[in-house]
């Protein structure tokens, strides 16, 4: 994760980016004391937003130009497969697919419509980021192991990775004043979802 520690982008955020990728709710996961109640709350709440997450990433495939929009769709390809990874755990669990959607997660998926909409598409590419580049950094400080090891190699592994590494390349290659104030936004949304996960 060093290598985006020093991006524009998260050395402007300041505090925010430990506010938005450390967290009680991941501190418990590494410790093996997270709560059940609390790990059924993210998946469920999780699941919902990547349902956002997909709309989103739609709007951005369309808006973006190629060739920087193969990247992009491939993402929006693996977003439908998590889909389906999530909805197994789910059922596994007894959990559901349409579990109310907490006012975190509303307001959450609501900022990214609103900016795949509103703004251009070098803006979207900056949340997009911002969205992926928290995960990695939030599951790579965690140790494979215990009951959520497959959660913490889903969202720290090299494939992952990967795609981050070509979203940031692509916010480099497409700059925009906007960027800034819209990833930082980002960051406050993903700090609030950790806090809810755990708070409730």
């Amino acid at each position: 994760m060093q290598e985006y520690e020093n991006t524009p982008l998260i050395v402007a955020a300041g505090s925010l980016w430990d506010e938005a990728t450390r967290a009680a709710f991941l501190d418990a996961i590494g410790e093996g004391t997270l709560p059940s109640a609390a790990f059924g709350r993210w998946l469920e709440q999780d699941y919902r937003f990547a349902c956002g997450l997909m709309s989103f990433q739609a709007v951005t495939a369309a808006k973006t130009p190629r060739p920087s929009q193969r990247p992009v769709v491939a993402g929006l390809s693996s977003i439908d497969a998590e889909l389906d990874w999530f909805e197994n755990h789910l059922g596994q669990r007894g959990l559901s697919t349409d579990a109310p959607v907490h006012p975190v997660c509303r307001r959450y998926v609501d900022f990214l419509l609103a900016t795949a909409y509103a703004q251009p598409f070098e803006v979207s590419l900056a949340v997009l980021f911002g969205v992926e580049v928290c995960y990695l950094a939030a599951w790579s400080r965690l140790e494979a192991q215990g009951p959520y090891a497959e959660f913490i190699t889903r969202w720290s592994g090299e494939g992952f990775a990967a795609y981050v590494r070509t979203l940031h390349e692509l916010t480099l290659r497409h700059p925009h004043p906007a960027q800034q104030s819209c990833f930082e936004q980002t960051l406050r949304h993903e700090r609030d979802f950790w806090r809810m996960t755990w708070e409730g």
